[in-house]
């Protein structure tokens, strides 16, 4: 485990709460191509932070990484319509234009 992402484990350890801290570790996975842990672990913050829309776009990235096109879709619809609910253009846009790839 690299040292980065014992560090976050750490934080988390500390405030299993936190979204960022859990989005954090996922794109650590992201990043050492451990892509089906990455995936669980933005599952469970969907789940824990459903107003988080960060989640939602990355779950979807990862998810069409995987090859699973029917859950990066769903990520991306959920994602849009919390996007739209905050106002987060920057994700409602990006999650409008994957979605659109997808399809």
């Amino acid at each position: 485990m690299n040292e980065r992402l014992e560090q976050l484990e750490l934080l988390a350890r500390k405030d299993p709460g936190d979204p960022f801290i859990q989005y954090a570790i996922a794109l650590e996975y992201v990043s050492s191509n451990r892509l089906e842990e990455a995936s669980g672990i933005l599952e469970r913050l969907m789940e824990a932070s459903p107003d988080y829309t960060a989640g939602y776009h990355q779950a979807g990235r990862v998810y069409e990484q995987l090859d699973r096109e029917d859950e990066a879709r769903r990520c991306y619809e959920r994602g849009i319509v919390v996007a739209e609910r905050q106002g987060d253009a920057k994700d409602l846009e990006e999650m409008r234009e994957a979605l659109a790839f997808l399809d």
